[in-house]
């Protein structure tokens, strides 16, 4: 086994801190969306896919490190070299993997909350362009070389491998779509949020912490210029900057596109603080708030019923907006209240809370007088975006 090389010691470095922050914020992100909302959807699935292809990069990783990745060739033995070659080749795929089930769980993670037809094509474009990408890629380094064992082992039989320049070229492509999708994606909340009734404040609260996924582009940016480097005759010296900066892209782009979904404990520590008077999700049956009527009727839907919920902006006095006698539109009955601020997500509790809502609310013209009367034993009802 070769001694570890200085640029060894700062890849297995980047690698360990970059696994540690995206294990961290998967684990948080599981334990809001399983624990607090028990509303664990495939973003979720996705990005703990994502986590654990990168603990697998990581680790193949630090296995080149301990045969030679970041020495000369020089330095090394025959099989030393060929050893740390296959432990690269390993890193291939798994880094492909780990971008693809990232950037799908991102893309799943704004189809809760597409409201309009063009939101949906855009992002339908968008998320075939990162499979195709990520396949092409994919399979393109595994099998560039024929025998596959011909990429770490050309001691010991012969073989042929694609040429380097479009191994390189490849690469740059995979590139340049990987930078325009995390831009699409990052534009994308200010398009769809700006649509929304909300505060100013939280609308900015929101963009900020949907775009956070999309960090890892700049990740893309500082690796492009090193990437010709792959196809270097010191492949396993030469290769130290695309190693670290892919290392760099995939535990951003898992920490930043985990952080989006932490608001309801962020909001639940800041209750626990006092620094909130109630806590945005049920914090046991032994407290008052979670056994509170509001919590037990609190609903989730997708955002095509908010959608028709944004001119709903508060409480009639029984005046149909249809009517045209002014005043504020009527909300459905038992619906106080709208509100934009939460991730939560049960198409199934959709469906049957919707449902009744819409029963319900084409009965407005029967209710008259008693709907107020009523309106006060019925719990309220808080929409949340998925």
């Amino acid at each position: 086994m070769a001694p570890i090389s200085h640029r060894g010691y700062q890849l297995a470095v980047v690698n360990i801190t970059a696994l540690a922050l995206a294990t961290t914020a998967t684990a948080l992100r599981c334990y809001v969306r399983a624990c607090l909302l028990k509303a664990f959807g495939p973003d979720d699935w996705l990005m703990l896919a994502a986590s654990v292809s990168f603990a697998c990069y990581c680790s193949f990783s630090l296995l080149g490190i301990s045969h030679g990745t970041g020495h000369f060739v020089a330095d090394l033995t025959t099989e030393e070299e060929s050893t740390a070659r296959k432990w690269w080749w390993h890193c291939y795929f798994a880094y492909a993997l780990t971008m693809l089930c990232a950037k799908m769980s991102i893309a799943f993670f704004f189809s809760r909350i597409t409201v309009r037809r063009v939101h949906r094509y855009v992002l339908i474009v968008t998320t075939l362009f990162t499979l195709i990408s990520c396949f092409a890629f994919f399979f393109a380094c595994i099998f560039q070389c024929w025998p596959v064992s011909y990429f770490w082992d050309k001691h010991t039989q012969s073989g042929k491998c694609i040429p380097n320049r479009i191994i390189i070229a490849l690469a740059l492509l995979f590139s340049v779509i990987n930078l325009l999708t995390d831009i699409t994606f990052a534009l994308m909340p200010a398009w769809i949020v700006s649509r929304l009734n909300m505060k100013l404040k939280t609308k900015l609260a929101l963009v900020a912490l949907m775009g956070l996924g999309c960090v890892a582009s700049a990740a893309v940016l500082v690796r492009m210029p090193y990437v010709h480097l792959i196809g270097s005759d010191e492949f396993l010296h030469d290769s130290f900057h695309v190693a670290i900066w892919s290392s760099v892209e995939e535990g951003l782009a898992i920490t930043a596109g985990c952080l989006a979904t932490l608001q309801p404990l962020v909001k639940q520590i800041a209750y626990k603080f006092g620094l909130r008077s109630h806590p945005s999700v049920p914090l046991g049956e032994s407290d008052d708030y979670a056994n509170s009527r509001m919590n037990r009727a609190a609903i989730s839907v997708r955002t095509e019923f908010t959608h028709h919920a944004e001119t709903l902006v508060d409480m009639g006095d029984g005046q149909d907006a249809r009517s045209g006698k002014g005043g504020a539109p009527q909300l459905p009955l038992g619906v106080i209240a709208y509100s934009a601020a939460g991730y939560s997500t049960s198409e199934e509790r959709l469906r049957d809370t919707t449902s009744s809502l819409d029963d319900e609310s084409s009965k407005g013209g029967e209710r008259g007088t008693a709907s107020r009367e009523g309106r006060s034993k019925i719990p309220t009802a808080i929409v949340r975006i998925k």
